[in-house]
């Protein structure tokens, strides 16, 4: 039986009760208002039968006004919950690794890589599924297990790990490599591969913060270009400097693949 990718880690326990307890304050403060004013009408009280009635009318009656509500808060918890999952990435070092090579590309955060601008990180999940999709799930084990050996090798403070360490270890870089000749085999058919990439990313985005500068953003085939030649420098730039060295690695077949590769790239329009 193939080994599947492990279940993500649950997120936070503060992240989906904090959206929950203020929808849940919300409405009791709404229903709380309605009682007030009904109970006004009737004198100042209101009979437990007269509540019921309320409850009922107010589920049925009022409650569709809510929706725009529903789905902002809905928003937010897919926005924490993705967050946790898929970010920072710290509980899946292969997947950190990987994108290490191209963190440059989103939007300065505190405390985290980015820079450019040119991508958004809603679309982390996407990027990671389709990642998993070209490698199959046999590799993927293949590269937890090696990224279980380059951690334990560079521990940091506390429990942690010196990803600086990590990082520069020649290891994930040949790791990552492994990882980019399948994916450069997966585009023999260029165009229809970059179209079912692209399709894949934009179709799971992130819901976007209203007035985000990335609210509407979409992997275009400029920022396609932008993500694969920055996975892709390290090992294009040994391909054409040392063509030898990769021929030994992978093979003559595979070399030839990963030039065809980047001179798409190099052509986005082609």
């Amino acid at each position: 039986m193939p080994i599947r990718r492990p279940p993500p880690q649950d997120p936070s326990p503060e992240a989906d009760p904090r959206c929950c307890q203020g929808v849940g304050t919300t409405m009791v403060g709404h229903f709380a208002t309605r009682l007030e004013v009904e109970a006004a009408k009737a004198g100042g009280s209101l009979t437990a039968h007269q509540i019921r009635i309320l409850a009922q009318r107010f589920v049925e009656s009022e409650q569709p006004r809510f929706k725009a509500y529903y789905r902002r808060v809905w928003d937010d918890c897919t926005r924490s919950r993705e967050a946790l999952r898929w970010e920072g990435a710290r509980d899946q070092p292969f997947e950190r690794i990987l994108m290490r090579r191209f963190a440059h590309l989103f939007p300065p955060r505190s405390g985290d890589d980015g820079g450019e601008g040119v991508l958004s990180r809603r679309m982390i999940p996407g990027f990671h599924l389709a990642v998993d999709k070209m490698i199959g799930p046999s590799m993927f084990e293949q590269c937890r297990q090696r990224c279980a050996a380059i951690l334990d090798r560079h521990p940091g403070t506390g429990g942690s790990h010196d990803w600086r360490a990590i990082h520069a270890d020649p290891e994930a870089a040949m790791l990552i490599d492994d990882v980019l000749m399948v994916v450069a085999h997966t585009f023999a058919d260029f165009r229809k591969r970059r179209a079912w990439f692209m399709d894949l990313i934009n179709s799971r985005l992130t819901p976007a913060r209203g007035g985000g500068r990335d609210e509407h953003w979409q992997l275009n085939e400029a920022a396609f270009a932008a993500l694969m030649c920055a996975l892709f420098a390290d090992l294009g730039a040994r391909a054409h400097a040392d063509p030898a060295r990769i021929r030994a690695r992978w093979g003559d077949a595979a070399h030839e693949t990963l030039c065809r590769f980047i001179l798409h790239l190099e052509r986005p329009l082609s």
